[in-house]
């Protein structure tokens, strides 16, 4: 299968949705299969992962590369035998594109805690603006999971002639209410670890013990609380994973709501719950579906039966290949 990766840098300062600008910002991406006239997709990534959807993998109990396995390549949903998979790093992703970690040039440091505020809306401004970059007017598909599938649904709102078929896993209008409060805090209990110090610790230090078990309570919600090996992924996260970095993700996730945008949406969209998910339980899903019909759109909703959680959405695909294969094909 022929892969790339580069970058590409935003041409024009992105206007932020909590106001001010952001000059020099980037995004890296991964893409896999040869492109043609009119055969791009696009896929975006969940909170923790990068955009290498196909690896490598790190060596590591923390591997956010290579979950793709299952969505991308010949004979998957995402077939790469007749479409060109684009996978960004979303904006605020710590792996290659603009986020806390990355040096500004004029301070010749880290933006760290300075960089300002991130928004869903501003992830999906930042994706188009990628796209134009890369001379691509329309898509085939534009496919996301948890996180990616709320920038999903509010890049199809902003720009409704982009996607000819929109596939969303795991993500629903907004995030259950628990879930926005428990992800809405993180950077609040960060700031209270006396390792924090105000977000200007030493890059590869800082509050390692409360950031080791937000994302255990994390996994958790993915996973189900019984899942064993997520103490040595929490672990391996606290000791690689910038904590500034990840305030900001979550504070995204946790304010994202494209419920008033929904009825901007014009293509065809899949919605995937899985039975057992905490970060869109099936109801909410439902919901959102019924709030895209009324508003005109051509929804579908598909659910994964239990045994499912969160994280059943990329590793059971095999069992969503199916209707996933079937929409898409009819939108081809």
């Amino acid at each position: 299968m022929y892969q790339t990766t580069g970058s590409v840098a935003l041409p024009v300062a992105l206007p932020l949705e909590e106001g001010g600008l952001l000059g020099g910002a980037q995004l890296a991406w991964s893409a896999y299969g040869e492109r043609s006239d009119d055969n791009v997709a696009v896929l975006l990534h969940d909170l923790p992962h990068s955009h290498r959807a196909l690896g490598p993998v790190e060596q590591a109990a923390f591997q956010p590369s290579g979950w793709g396995t299952e969505l991308v390549g010949e004979g998957r949903p995402l077939d790469t035998s007749t479409l060109h998979v684009v996978v960004p790093n979303l904006l605020g992703s710590p792996f290659g594109s603009t986020s806390p970690v990355t040096v500004d040039a004029r301070a010749g440091l880290p933006y760290g805690a300075a960089l300002p505020t991130v928004t869903v809306t501003d992830m999906a401004r930042a994706v188009a603006a990628m796209l134009r970059g890369m001379k691509v007017r329309h898509v085939r598909a534009l496919v996301g999971v948890g996180l990616g599938g709320l920038v999903a649904l509010r890049l199809a709102a902003l720009f409704p002639e982009l996607p000819a078929a929109v596939v969303v896993l795991g993500a629903a209008r907004t995030l259950p209410e628990a879930q926005r409060e428990r992800l809405g805090l993180a950077r609040h209990l960060l700031r209270l670890d006396p390792d924090f110090h105000e977000g200007q610790y030493t890059p590869g230090h800082g509050p390692k013990r409360t950031l080791r078990k937000q994302y255990l309570e994390y996994l958790r919600l993915v996973h189900g609380p019984a899942e064993p090996a997520l103490e040595a992924e929490a672990d391996a996260f606290a000791e690689g994973f910038d904590a500034n970095t990840w305030a900001l993700l979550c504070t995204a996730y946790a304010g994202g709501d494209v419920t008033d945008s929904l009825a901007q949406v014009r293509a065809p969209v899949l919605l995937v719950a899985a039975a057992e998910d905490a970060l869109a339980p099936p109801s909410r899903v439902r919901d959102t579906y019924h709030l895209l019909s009324a508003a005109g759109v051509r929804a579908h909703y598909h659910e994964l039966p239990a045994p499912s959680a969160h994280a059943s959405l990329l590793t059971q695909v095999r069992r969503l290949h199916g209707p996933m294969r079937d929409f898409l094909r009819r939108r081809s």
